[in-house]
């Protein structure tokens, strides 16, 4: 048992090492790493590889995804202090280049992608016990990564390999072709490879999120077909399914629970936890952290998600956490929550394919989708005859998600996929354009690269 724990401290001092920083968005090891020499040779080495991967998605997927939400109408920063221009920027559209929070993002989820290929390419030609189910985790993984930097940022350097830091600056952003396709052929092939059932460790993915994953890909190519058949094999999976109510989701004392099919695990003795984010230590709720009246108008009375986002219980003599997000402050770490962050949940394959069937115009099926998550939420079903058209059907979904997934880094991106984000945010005032449905590449990268037929900035910035 000694000598385990000292493997085990080891590998975590390891891979921890990976998450430096060198010139170049494609990391690699330091030339000294014991790694190349002595590490992934064993099944258990490959293993502590993949946790390695999901780490990186813990610390710095819902963290960033957070940040992003600021470029939604969920969070507001009204007024913007040293500390905080650049996600008053994002909020307000004015983000330029040089902003700190594209930097942070563009560095950590391409670390994210290294650790992913550090696996797949030490994984070739090995014989593991489970090496079908880490290859199809480091698939999925991967394309976590590159499905988030291309809704973030466009086309993007893609490789599926370690590379040099000299040879990452040859690597020009890819096209959109060639990111469906990369995306497409990896999920596919995870589907194939994880396991249909989840194992004690309830965190690591299974088949239905490669599938869930694979659908919102589809969706946002516009690939409308593919999701509706995907989505209907995710559907048939008996071991997922709604909860009888939104709270029930979220309850702390029912993590993982049948409608999670991926979330950020947090654990609240070592973790801040996803409720972390959304407390404060004030009774003055401000619209930092507390969702805009304009978000809130969204709900009707009827409406039971609203309680979620709407009220805050005080748990200390000086913190009030979101009903949504709610657990007590661990007795011993008292600065710190145990939420999980869903990323992915049997409510997005139920209306993703809602919205499957309703951009090919069939209304009639799309509604019998929404009314699902509408029904549990004590809201009266909508019919044909108040949905008259694509169009109207388009924005019940849209208004349909942003109460369901509040506060779950959902938002943004679904306004922008269903093509309502540049005129919604004129109604309410913004200066905005087709530019600025993405961000600007961080100028640290152009600058490295110095080849704009390599890597070249998005318009508008």
């Amino acid at each position: 048992m000694k000598n385990k724990i000292i493997k085990i401290a080891l590998t975590g001092t390891l891979l921890l090492s990976l998450a430096s920083c060198s010139d170049s968005f494609f990391e690699q090891y330091p030339s000294n790493s014991i790694t190349e020499g002595n590490f992934y040779k064993t099944d258990d080495d490959f293993n502590q590889g993949i946790y390695s991967c999901y780490h990186k998605m813990k610390t710095q997927m819902g963290f960033f995804l957070n940040e992003l939400a600021y470029r939604s109408d969920e969070c507001y920063l009204e007024s913007m202090a040293v500390s905080t221009q650049d996600r008053y920027d994002i909020d307000h559209f004015q983000e330029k280049s040089n902003n700190g929070i594209m930097k942070d993002i563009w560095n950590a989820w391409y670390n994210g992608i290294y650790r992913c290929n550090d696996v797949l390419v030490h994984m070739d030609g090995k014989k593991l016990t489970n090496g079908d189910k880490y290859r199809g985790e480091a698939l999925f993984l991967r394309s976590w990564w590159y499905f988030s930097l291309y809704r973030v940022f466009g086309g993007v350097p893609v490789t599926t390999t370690v590379v040099s830091p000299a040879d990452a600056k040859t690597i020009a952003r890819c096209s959109d072709e060639d990111m469906y396709n990369r995306l497409t052929q990896d999920l596919s092939e995870a589907i194939s490879l994880l396991p249909a059932k989840r194992s004690a460790e309830t965190a690591r993915v299974t088949k239905i999120a490669a599938q869930t994953l694979l659908a919102k890909v589809y969706l946002t190519f516009g690939k409308y077909p593919e999701a509706q058949k995907v989505l209907e094999d995710a559907l048939a999976d008996a071991s997922y399914g709604l909860m009888p109510s939104t709270a029930q989701v979220f309850d702390i004392s029912n993590k993982m629970n049948k409608e999670i099919i991926f979330a950020l695990y947090y654990n609240k003795t070592n973790d801040n936890g996803h409720g972390y984010w959304y407390s404060t230590n004030t009774g003055v709720l401000a619209d930092i952290t507390n969702p805009t009246k304009q978000f809130k108008s969204l709900y009707s009375a009827e409406d039971n998600r609203f309680n979620l986002i709407n009220t805050y219980t005080k748990i200390s003599s000086s913190l009030y956490a979101m009903t949504k997000w709610m657990d007590t402050y661990d007795a011993q770490f008292t600065q710190q929550v145990g939420n999980d962050f869903p990323l992915l949940r049997y409510a997005d394959v139920v209306l993703m394919y809602a919205e499957a069937l309703g951009q090919q115009g069939n209304i009639s099926g799309a509604l019998t989708y929404l009314n699902k998550t509408r029904k549990r939420a004590g809201l009266a079903e909508l019919t044909e005859a108040e949905v008259a058209d694509k169009k109207a059907f388009i924005q019940e979904l849209a208004d349909e998600r942003g109460r369901e997934f509040a506060l779950e880094g959902q938002r943004w991106f679904d306004l922008v996929r269903l093509d309502l984000a540049v005129d919604f945010f004129k109604a309410r005032g913004y200066s905005v354009d087709s530019h600025n449905l993405l961000f600007p590449i961080p100028q640290d990268q152009i600058e490295i690269v110095n080849d704009k037929s390599i890597l070249w900035q998005n318009p508008g910035f």
